[in-house]
């Protein structure tokens, strides 16, 4: 059997003691140290990348809603979704259109999320999904605004996802099995999801 290794300090660690975060493997001290969970919607956060209250409380930065970000970096990636949207916005100004469309909302250090956002292009309706730990109690978690939407997906699909509702508005969580292994069930999710909530705002 193939043995599992700390990312942060390459010790051995058994299944039940391996904690993940992003794709890599950590035990207990190591995961503590480096991240712990949004205080608001329960995202995994790096520690050094959380803002934190005076009760020190941890928020991810959508959370926070940080207006700037003074670690932005100077050339940051580009990917297949903002070139699309980049494209779109240029033939709209030059046709003296007003562009509505634009890309999902997504915490662009899960390469889940980033192929996924890719995939779905652009929306009329965005909404922020962001990346949930596996857990017992719940899947998937969506606002209060979605919820409905996402009982209807299950519904219409035979799926028997666990659902909690989450804070905020127009938020989708998606735990890490489901990004990892039902790729294509969470991408016709998110546009379900968006394309109702579309119907749903103009009504």
């Amino acid at each position: 059997m193939d043995k599992t290794y700390c990312t942060a300090c390459n010790n051995v660690i058994t299944e039940d003691q391996t904690r993940w975060a992003f794709d890599e493997p950590y035990c207990d001290n190591c995961f503590d140290e480096g991240y712990l969970y949004c205080h608001r919607c329960d995202e995994l956060v790096c520690r050094g990348d959380a803002y934190f209250d005076d009760d020190g409380n941890a928020y991810c930065s959508e959370c926070w809603d940080e207006d700037f970000d003074d670690n932005s970096p100077n050339n940051p990636a580009v990917y297949n979704a903002d070139r699309e949207q980049i494209i779109e916005l240029s033939r709209n100004w030059l046709l003296g259109k007003q562009c509505k469309k634009i890309t999902i909302k997504i915490n662009e250090r899960d390469t889940h999320l980033i192929k996924l956002r890719d995939k779905v292009g652009l929306v009329e309706q965005p909404i922020y999904v962001f990346g949930l730990q596996d857990r017992e109690e719940y899947q998937i978690s969506a606002s209060s605004n979605l919820m409905d939407f996402v009982k209807e997906y299950f519904l219409l699909n035979g799926l028997d996802w666990k659902v909690v509702e989450g804070v905020g508005c127009n938020r989708l969580g998606i735990s890490l099995s489901l990004r990892q292994n039902n790729f294509s069930e969470i991408f016709n999710l998110i546009k379900h999801v968006s394309q109702l909530h579309l119907q749903e705002a103009a009504t």
